[in-house]
């Protein structure tokens, strides 16, 4: 019987990387503060990866709103990044991941077609994951009002904690 045994899922800590924007920022996960929603997709080339950074986009103020912040990671070369990212208007950072490095860390990679699968990452306040989401074809992305539902409920909990101390 095959298991499959992935390093990073819900309860793990989400591990550090650093890559560089289509402008060649560098961009620390670990320096980004708040409730992060990583997310890898194939390309600008696929229209499903690219109805789903629409998707978020369109969002992206009510994810701001939860304290939400949107990092799009895909194998793309930053010049076909920039060409997506700008053509989409992309409210949120996108990164560069050309050697797959960072796509094999947190197990997207795809062995067959090396290239990374459609995949997200909840990562809370704390660093660790608390919702992991691979698909192994597009668009197999996880929907982005079940993602708004989560991100509503991690404010919610976080509020009743605030009250219930502030009640003491």
């Amino acid at each position: 019987m095959y298991k499959l045994m992935l390093r990073l899922d819900v309860g793990s800590r989400a591990e550090d990387f650093t890559l560089v924007d289509f402008n060649g920022n560098a961009v620390r996960l670990g320096d980004i503060k708040g409730i992060v929603f990583l997310t890898f997709y194939r390309g600008g080339f696929d229209r499903d990866s690219v109805r789903y950074l629409k998707a978020l986009a369109e969002n992206y103020p009510g994810l701001g709103d939860l304290g939400v912040t949107v990092v799009a990671v895909t194998p793309e070369l930053p010049e076909k990044v920039k060409g997506t990212a700008e053509s989409l208007c992309l409210p949120f950072v996108v990164l560069c991941d050309p050697d797959l490095k960072v796509s094999r860390q947190y197990d997207v990679y795809d062995p067959v077609m090396k290239w990374c699968w459609p995949a997200g990452f909840i990562i809370g306040e704390d660093g660790v994951i608390q919702y992991a989401f691979r698909g192994v074809s597009p668009p197999n992305t996880p929907p982005v009002p079940y993602l708004m539902k989560k991100f509503e409920q991690m404010r919610g909990s976080k509020g009743d904690t605030a009250g219930r101390a502030a009640a003491r």
